[in-house]
């Protein structure tokens, strides 16, 4: 009894055959790419300052979308060092890295000049 217990609680999963009687697939990781939507507040903050840095309401716009997209890349930066430690996506996560600590302190340096 004890034993048909564990074998109805064991996974099941569609195998290579495809008739759902194997060991299910582990779930794919999701990509390290999704760590780049702080990018969404950073890109325009920088356009507003590069085009319109003179005028008040173009530095106090940028300024608002930096105090989301600051912290929020300083978040994801921080995610993406964690899963780079753990081995994955190595390429990917460099990237993002850069991307977002690039931005963050290019924003953060745009705004100080300005």
């Amino acid at each position: 009894m004890r034993d048909r217990v564990a074998d109805e609680s064991a996974p099941v999963g569609r195998n290579d055959a495809g008739d759902g009687t194997g060991p299910a697939r582990p779930a794919r990781e999701p990509s390290l790419g999704g760590n780049t939507w702080p990018v969404l507040f950073l890109a325009p903050a920088l356009a507003l300052l590069r085009f319109f840095g003179e005028q008040s309401w173009a530095y106090w716009s940028a300024v608002a979308l930096a105090a989301v997209g600051v912290p929020a890349a300083a978040v994801g930066v921080a995610v993406t060092v964690r899963a780079l430690s753990r081995g994955r996506q190595p390429l990917v996560a460099l990237w993002v890295i850069g991307l977002l600590a690039g931005g963050s302190w290019v924003l953060l340096h745009r705004l100080v000049t300005v």
